[in-house]
């Protein structure tokens, strides 16, 4: 809209303009009709410009929480884990075929996310298994190191697999990103949610890095 505007804008004193350099040229002289010459081109520049304007399409805004109950994951790109040093873990293995309770979380080693949502997790993991889960999994815009120190002090047992997304592939894939500013950018929205077979059946989603309960590994075990 603010380019058609300023092209109109812009059109409207051309057209003034030719209008003056037509009686220019009916008094006669050269230089007054390459003027106008100079000043159709100019209004065919104009008009071309502004169609275009007209029909540009409007360029999408920051993409907040958007997966629900009944899409299915991205099963295309790769976390990377830890194994004897820093590894791709590919999103089809983790997913396919597998039934999976997935959460997500601003940030490893941040107060909330250590103190409150990955705890139950942990705690409550074989509950989960006694449910038929194959795998728990905890989804952070990290790199690879910092989920596997976080593990190693949380989880020394290894009861949750840390996906680190460190670029935000897969979380912006999924419509689960939300940008933090100045904290780190592009985070992953507080989440998480039952996966079968690549498909979510259950889903609670947080209003970006807030934990209200909706997150908690109790609310995925009702879900079950």
């Amino acid at each position: 809209m603010k380019c058609a505007a300023l092209v109109l804008s812009f059109l409207s004193a051309a057209s003034a303009f030719s209008a003056q350099s037509r009686l220019l040229s009916a008094r006669g002289g050269a230089s007054s009709a390459r003027m106008l010459a100079v000043v159709r081109a100019l209004l065919c520049a104009c008009l071309a410009l502004a169609r275009g304007c007209a029909h540009a399409p409007t360029p999408p805004g920051p993409r907040g929480p958007a997966r629900s109950q009944g899409d299915s994951l991205p099963m295309t790109g790769e976390f990377m884990v830890i194994d004897s040093g820093p590894k791709p873990l590919p999103a089809k293995d983790v997913f396919a075929g597998k039934k999976v309770v997935l959460f997500g979380l601003p940030g490893a080693m941040t107060p909330t996310c250590s103190e409150k949502q990955l705890p139950g997790f942990i705690s409550q993991a074989a509950a989960f298994k006694a449910k038929g889960v194959d795998t728990i999994a905890c989804l952070s815009v990290n790199d690879p190191f910092v989920m596997a120190a976080w593990s190693k002090d949380k989880d020394p047992s290894g009861a949750v697999l840390m996906l680190a997304d460190g670029g935000a592939a897969f979380t912006k894939a999924a419509g689960l990103s939300f940008d933090t500013g100045n904290f780190g950018g592009v985070r992953c929205v507080r989440c998480a949610m039952v996966v079968e077979d690549g498909k979510v059946t259950a889903l609670g989603l947080e209003k970006g890095g807030a934990f209200d309960g909706a997150s908690s590994a109790e609310s995925m075990l009702k879900a079950l």
